[in-house]
Parts: C-alpha cells; sequence; structure tokens
C-alpha cells in the first residue's frame, strides 16, 4: 500500500500559496502581533513535516506514524494557525475579491453556526470517534485515500473547534472565557480516554494492511495509544494555560476600564 505521490504536490502548493498569501496580506497592518505571525507561520511549517515527504508515506502503514499525524494537525498545528488570525487577515484584506469572499460566507448563517463552541466540541469529538472506532478507521488504514480524508478531517475539525475557544480572529458569537476554559478542559477526556483504549486494549480496533504481523499491529497501536495519551494532555494543557491567560487579561482590562 503506497500513497501517491501527487498527495505531496498537493499538500505542498496549499501550504506554499497560504504561506505566500499571509506574507503578502503583510498581517503586522491588520493588527496581528509577531506573535501571532510566529504562530501561524509555525503551524504551517509543521503541517508541511506532517503532511508533505516521509512521514505521511510512512503513516499509510503504521499506526505510531498516523497517531503523530493526528495528535499534531488536531491538537497543535490547527490551534496555532488559528492563533495566527487568519480569518481576521482575510476579512480585512487588501484584495478587495478575497474581502468580499469571506465577508460573504461570514454572513452564512449555517458557516456561522459551525463556530459556536458547542457545534465544534461535537464535531471534534465525531472526528475523533470516527477515525479510530468505525469502518473509516478501518477504510483509513488499508486504503490511502482514505487516509487523506482523514488528515484533512483533522485539520479542518481542529480549525473549526478552536477558533471560538482562542483568541484573534472576529468571532461570530460572544464566547465567555469561563467557557471556553471549560471546553479545552473538557475535551482533555475524550481525547485522553481515546489514547488510553489504544494504549490498553488487548485487541485490534482497526483492520491493518495484510503484510502487518498482528503483534506488530499491537505494539504500534500501543505506542500510538501512549503518544495521544501522553502528548495530548502537554498540548491542551498549554492552550487551557492560554485561554486563562486572555480570561485575565479581559478582566484585567475590565478593571481598569471600571476604575478609570
Amino acid at each position: 500500500m503506497r500513497l501517491n505521490p501527487l498527495w505531496d504536490l498537493f499538500f505542498a502548493t496549499a501550504l506554499l500559496a497560504k504561506c505566500t498569501w499571509y506574507t503578502v496580506e503583510r498581517p503586522s497592518e491588520h493588527g496581528v502581533s509577531k506573535v501571532r505571525q510566529f504562530s501561524f507561520y509555525t503551524g504551517l511549517l509543521l503541517a508541511a513535516v506532517i503532511l508533505v515527504g516521509p512521514l505521511p508515506h510512512l503513516a499509510v502503514r503504521n499506526f505510531t506514524a498516523h497517531m503523530i499525524q493526528h495528535v499534531a494537525l488536531m491538537m497543535l498545528i490547527a490551534p496555532l494557525i488559528v492563533l495566527g488570525s487568519p480569518i481576521k487577515v482575510a476579512a480585512t484584506s487588501r484584495f478587495p475579491i478575497l474581502r468580499k469572499i469571506f465577508l460573504g460566507i461570514g454572513r452564512n448563517l449555517l458557516v456561522r453556526q459551525l463556530f459556536r463552541p458547542q457545534v465544534g466540541f461535537a464535531i471534534f469529538i465525531a472526528v475523533l470517534i470516527a477515525t479510530h472506532f468505525s469502518p473509516l478507521a478501518n477504510k483509513g488504514m488499508v486504503n490511502p485515500n482514505v487516509h487523506i480524508f482523514e488528515l484533512i478531517l483533522f485539520l479542518v475539525g481542529g480549525f473549526i473547534y478552536y477558533y471560538p475557544v482562542l483568541e484573534g480572529n472576529p468571532h461570530p458569537f460572544h464566547v465567555p472565557y469561563f467557557v471556553r476554559v471549560l471546553s479545552l478542559f473538557a475535551m482533555m477526556l475524550p481525547e485522553t480516554m481515546t489514547g488510553f483504549f489504544l494504549y490498553s486494549g488487548n485487541s485490534l480496533l482497526h483492520d491493518v494492511p495484510s503484510n502487518i504481523s498482528r503483534t506488530m499491529a499491537m505494539s504500534e497501536q500501543h505506542a500510538g495509544g501512549a503518544i495521544m495519551w501522553a502528548m495530548g494532555m502537554l498540548i491542551d494543557t498549554t492552550w487551557i494555560a492560554l485561554a486563562a491567560y486572555d480570561w485575565f487579561q479581559s478582566e484585567k482590562r475590565l478593571s481598569e476600564t471600571l476604575d478609570g
């Protein structure tokens, strides 16, 4: 089972185009700080490592590599890109056509509903379950194209979830800071439990390529579960701390306004 090299070209082109657009927009002129710009570029760089080159070709036949892709795309790369304020830049783009398109999309009622925190939470969990405990998970380990579909789900699902709980972009709905912190805390449970089930299970929870032995497949499943269990908690703690910091800063600004 091999991954078509055209997927490397597809992702490389998409990431390069996004990087070029963001740079040409001069995000500093849109009020995006250097720290947020660094976050965006870091997210794209990590995405290139995860989606282009040796790792994705290994991941179509190695579950541990697949879990590294999952954790990186859904829990690390997606929020890093959100923190880079790409929607804020697009909504105030120097290109009138692009600005008009994004503002039009932003007014769409269905699209707006996707960025309610509870909807994003449900989408994130649905992706988590579908890609690990459903027929889709089985297909993803024996069909390279389905595997690529899962990678796209990871990135899109992560972006939708983190968008309303992290700062940096225009929010279609007011999301109280305590809701953001609570959501991030709550998300640790399904993530760590998924990792725990994969790590502690004594039977394979997914199909594997015919040339992989059961012993090797179990070893990869346990290693992949351990990665998600440990790294998921570590990464989630970072986003919780950041959301709590934003909450503290908001309260501080409010207090200064009242005192003034």
